[in-house]
């Protein structure tokens, strides 16, 4: 997995996500290259952040299949640890690794 320093959400300029009764804080910032979103579990302060590399024109409904690939892929986010990165490739997504 990517091991990458740990950044944090701002308050100012999130957003909330509700999936399965959990709240999820999430931002989406424009990069050269696309489109990077954060998301981190909003009850845990220093939980494992999950960023995913998507198009330039992101897509608000694939908010919960990044979620769900994180969880199914090893994130954790009620834990302290390095982030989870992955990027969206045409019909699903893979994990960036240091590699």
């Amino acid at each position: 997995m990517a091991i990458h320093k740990r950044k944090t959400i701002p308050q100012k300029g999130s957003k909330i996500l509700c999936q399965d009764d959990v709240q999820y804080r999430w931002i989406a910032y424009a990069t050269q290259k696309g489109t990077e979103v954060r998301i981190v579990y909003n009850e845990a302060i220093d939980g494992q952040m999950l960023i995913a590399q998507v198009p330039k024109v992101f897509d608000l409904r694939w908010l919960e299949e990044i979620i769900d690939y994180g969880h199914n892929n090893g994130w954790q986010p009620t834990i302290a640890a390095d982030m989870l990165v992955i990027r969206k490739s045409k019909d699903s997504y893979r994990i960036i690794t240091d590699e």
